[in-house]
């Protein structure tokens, strides 16, 4: 039968380590082929949103470096879990066997995913349908953990251990990223293809990013408790000024000029919006944030504060008009892209 090797994971960006890795594998094996498989946007946007700065390359240059790197004829990109929303490395694997029925197929793993090959053999079988290759730096030791462990003992003709390769120590993505903002050079630890489409890039490029309107910035959400006259009313919120807005009539708006935020959403979801109301939810949204920073100094003092932040409006209730669902990382934000667009304006009036 032929070999394959896949190596999955985020490759935000693929590192010398990872050519080095899946070199040393190929030759071991004296595999047919070598497969890079990149993760999802939404995936690597998930892991990544709690990183300050998160920095995220795109899909396409994730796969244009990947490619880049492939200079051995064995190395190929696979491209089936890049446009999806998680990582789904099982059924990628299922359907690299499809595409390649005589092959059999190795996944690359490091040594500090042995819980997690466990729990993929013991629940899900993955043992069953493909082989492992494990990497580590204490190769006798690893061996012995695994005649001793109680599920992968009984996988011993299924997982191949192989010795981390010289030089791959210490050479992460992480450390790649960690340069990049630092403004220092990380030619050493990339692929020289790779380095020519990294090379440009600067610490501006990845600004920090809000991803939730709570906590510290709890004050940027339309349901935070504030005091400011919108339309000759009173409102305690940019929420309740937002859901009186619906309303063509004065008479009807006045009864949202006193609730809480939680209220008026409840109130709103029970009105039929005024014909046109639609097309012009934006605008109104934008003044109405303008009337809720603009009368209160410290709340404009601290949308300021957010300097160059990407601010996104995240949420787990699959609002993609007003924000971001956090798990497709899918939305238009147009509530992020407002904020931004008042801070902005704010910073050209305090320069003139």
């Amino acid at each position: 039968m032929r070999k394959a090797v896949v190596m999955g994971g985020s490759f935000n960006p693929p590192t010398l380590a990872h050519y080095m890795l899946m070199k040393e594998a190929l030759d071991a094996l004296e595999a047919d082929f070598g497969f890079f498989v990149p993760v999802s946007d939404a995936y690597l946007k998930r892991k990544m949103r709690d990183c300050h700065p998160p920095v995220v390359l795109s899909p396409d240059l994730r796969v244009r470096m990947l490619k880049r790197m492939c200079t051995d004829g064995r190395m190929v990109v696979c491209e089936k879990e890049i446009g999806t929303i998680e990582a789904k490395t099982q059924s990628t694997l299922m359907e690299l066997q499809e595409d390649y029925p005589d092959a059999e197929l190795y996944f690359l793993m490091g040594d500090d995913k042995l819980r997690l090959l466990s729990h993929l053999a013991d629940k899900k079988g993955f043992l069953d349908t493909s082989k492992v290759v494990l990497y580590s730096r204490e190769n006798d030791t690893l061996k012995q953990s695994l005649l001793c462990h109680p599920v992968l003992s009984n996988y011993l003709d299924r997982i191949v251990v192989l010795p981390q390769p010289a030089g791959s120590a210490g050479v992460s993505s992480s450390l790649v990223r960690e340069r990049m903002l630092n403004g220092e050079s990380c030619q050493d630890l990339l692929c020289p293809a790779v380095w020519d489409l990294l090379k440009d890039f600067t610490p501006a490029d990845f600004p920090d990013t809000v991803n939730r309107f709570r906590d510290d910035y709890a004050f940027l959400s339309n349901r935070f408790p504030c005091r400011f006259v919108w339309r000759g009313l009173t409102f305690l919120s940019a929420e309740a000024a937002f859901q009186a807005s619906k309303c063509a009539d004065e008479s009807d708006r006045r009864f949202f000029a006193g609730c809480s935020a939680d209220k008026a959403v409840m109130k709103g979801n029970s009105l039929t919006p005024y014909h046109g109301w639609e097309a012009e939810r934006l605008a109104i949204m934008e003044s109405i944030l303008m009337a809720k920073f603009s009368q209160d100094a410290l709340l404009m003092k601290k949308l300021a504060d957010t300097g160059n932040r990407l601010l996104i409006n995240g949420n787990n209730k699959k609002d993609t008009f007003w924000g971001v669902d956090l798990y497709s990382w899918r939305g238009e934000n147009h509530l992020g892209k407002l904020l931004m667009r008042i801070r902005d304006k704010q910073k050209n009036e305090v320069r003139h």
